[in-house]
C-alpha cells in the first residue's frame, strides 16, 4: 500500500471536504472541526490553518476571496488569508430557497454546485444568488448504478486553461468530462 509523504494528510479523525485554490495555496476544509487546512500548491506541505464556524461541506473561489457551502440554502463570502465571514447570499430557485447546496466551483462568473442526494448541478449568480441554471446529470448516476444510497453526484473539477469541466461522485469508478452551455 503507497504512503503519503510527512505533513501532506489531516489528521484521520477529520473529514476532509471542500478544496479550493488561493494564489500559491490550496485550502481544504473540514466537515464537523471548523479547520481550514493550507497547503503549497506545487509541494502540496502544510502552510497553515484557519479557524472557521459551521460546517464545511463545498469551497471556490474568485479574485475577492472564497465562497463555501455549508449544507444551508446559503453561499457564504469568506475572506481569503482569515477565512473570517465577510458575508452570505441566499440561494434560491424560482424565488424559493435552495438547501443542501455541497460541492461548489466557480466557472465563467458563476458558481456551479451539485444539490446534495440529486442528480442536478445549479448554475449561481453568486452576487444574486438567483440559479439561472439547471442541470440534469441524472444520466450519469444512472449510469453509475451504485447501489449505496450514499454514493452521489459530488464532485466538480473545473480546468480553466482547457475550458474543461470534470464531475465525479462519491463512490463513484468514474469521473465524466462534461460540457454545459455558456449562460446567455
Amino acid at each position: 500500500m503507497a504512503r503519503s509523504s510527512p505533513g501532506r494528510e489531516i489528521d484521520p479523525a477529520q473529514f476532509g471536504e471542500g478544496l479550493a485554490l488561493w494564489k500559491d495555496q490550496l485550502v481544504s476544509l473540514t466537515w464537523h472541526d471548523g479547520i481550514a487546512h493550507r497547503w503549497d500548491v506545487r509541494t502540496l506541505k502544510p502552510k497553515g490553518r484557519n479557524r472557521y464556524t459551521g460546517e464545511g461541506w463545498g469551497l471556490t473561489s474568485d479574485s475577492r476571496g472564497f465562497i463555501q457551502s455549508d449544507g444551508s440554502d446559503s453561499l457564504i463570502l469568506r475572506d481569503p488569508l482569515t477565512l473570517a465571514e465577510r458575508s452570505r447570499v441566499a440561494v434560491t430557485i424560482d424565488g424559493r430557497p435552495l438547501r443542501d447546496i455541497n460541492e461548489l466551483e466557480y466557472v465563467h462568473g458563476a458558481v456551479l454546485a451539485n444539490v446534495w442526494h440529486t442528480g442536478f448541478l445549479v448554475r449561481i449568480d453568486p452576487a444574486t444568488g438567483k440559479v439561472t441554471a439547471i442541470i440534469d446529470l441524472r444520466p450519469l448516476v444512472a449510469e453509475i448504478a451504485a447501489t449505496d444510497r450514499e454514493a452521489v453526484l459530488n464532485g466538480i473539477a473545473w480546468d480553466a486553461k482547457a475550458d474543461r469541466l470534470f464531475v465525479t461522485g462519491k463512490y463513484w469508478p468514474t469521473l465524466f468530462e462534461i460540457k454545459i452551455n455558456a449562460p446567455r
